[in-house]
C-alpha cells in the first residue's frame, strides 16, 4: 500500500498514515520517493539511499528546512552546494 505525505507534518499524522497502510512497524515502512522545492536539498536527498531513510528524521529535516528564514536558507543552500552531508542526521545538525 502506498501512502503519500507532504512533510513536515505532526508526528501523529505519520503514525495515522502508517496505520491506514496497515503497517505493523516502522520496519515495514519504505520511502520510495522524495521531492523538495529546495534544489540543493533535493540533490542531497537523492544522494541518499532513500529506502533506508527514517520517516521521522525526514520529517524533522523538512520542518527545519521550512522554518528557516530566507537569508539563513540561502546560506544553507550554499553550504549544501559546497559539501553535502554524509547522512540525514548530519544534515539536520548542520541546519
Amino acid at each position: 500500500i502506498c501512502v503519500r505525505l507532504v512533510l513536515p507534518v505532526e508526528e501523529n499524522e505519520i503514525w495515522i498514515a502508517l496505520q491506514k497502510a496497515e503497517m505493523e512497524s516502522l520496519d515495514d515502512c519504505e520511502i520510495s520517493d522524495v521531492d523538495c522545492d529546495v534544489e540543493e536539498a533535493q540533490e542531497f536527498l537523492c544522494s541518499l539511499e532513500i529506502s533506508r531513510i527514517n520517516i521521522f528524521e525526514l520529517n524533522v529535516f523538512a520542518g527545519l528546512l521550512s522554518a528557516l528564514p530566507e537569508d539563513e536558507l540561502m546560506l544553507y543552500r550554499e553550504k549544501l552546494k559546497d559539501k553535502q552531508p554524509k547522512s540525514l542526521e548530519e544534515a539536520i545538525y548542520e541546519i
